[in-house]
C-alpha cells in the first residue's frame, strides 16, 4: 500500500471542535498501517509528511454543513468558507510543492457537521453520528485508493 496520512484537528476541549481529532483516532485503530496525526491546528512542520504520501486526508469539524462530505483540493485552491486554523489544508499542500517539490495525487477535505463549540470534551450526538459516518468514508476511500494502486 502506498503512503497515506490522515490529519485530525481541532480543538478537543471545545465540544464538537474536536471531531476531526476523534474521527482521526477511529482511523488510526481501524488502519494501523495509516499514518494519523491529531493536532489543535495545522502547522508548517506538516509539510514534510505530507511530501512524503500519495494520499493525505484533513478531517475537520465545519459550522453551516448538514452531513460529512469529502472533496478533493489541490494546491493554494482556496475554499469559499471562513477559516477557523492558521493554514488551511491547501496552503499546506502548497508549502510541500514548493519545499519538496512533492504533493499526494490525492488530497481530501472531509468535513464534519458540528454546532457546539463550549467548554467540553463531549461531542454533540449530531456530531458523534456525523463523525462516525466521516470514519466510514474515510474507511471506503482508503479502500478505493488501495485498489486503484494495485
Amino acid at each position: 500500500m502506498r503512503k497515506m496520512l490522515v490529519i485530525g484537528y481541532g480543538n478537543t476541549l471545545r465540544g464538537d471542535d474536536g471531531a476531526g481529532v476523534r474521527a482521526a483516532e477511529h482511523v488510526a485503530v481501524r488502519h494501523p498501517e495509516v499514518r494519523c496525526v491529531c493536532l489543535h491546528q495545522l502547522v508548517p512542520e506538516l509539510a514534510e509528511q505530507i511530501a512524503d504520501c500519495e494520499t493525505v486526508f484533513f478531517i475537520d469539524a465545519q459550522e453551516n454543513i448538514s452531513q460529512s462530505s469529502a472533496r478533493l483540493i489541490t494546491p493554494g485552491q482556496e475554499a469559499d468558507q471562513p477559516r477557523t486554523h492558521f493554514l488551511s489544508p491547501e496552503s499546506l499542500l502548497t508549502l510541500s510543492l514548493q519545499l519538496y517539490r512533492h504533493i499526494p495525487f490525492k488530497a481530501y477535505v472531509i468535513g464534519i457537521p458540528a454546532s457546539q463549540f463550549e467548554f467540553s470534551e463531549e461531542l454533540s450526538a449530531e456530531t458523534n453520528r456525523a463523525m462516525q459516518e466521516c470514519v466510514e468514508m474515510v474507511d471506503r476511500l482508503i479502500l478505493d485508493v488501495s485498489m486503484e494502486n494495485r
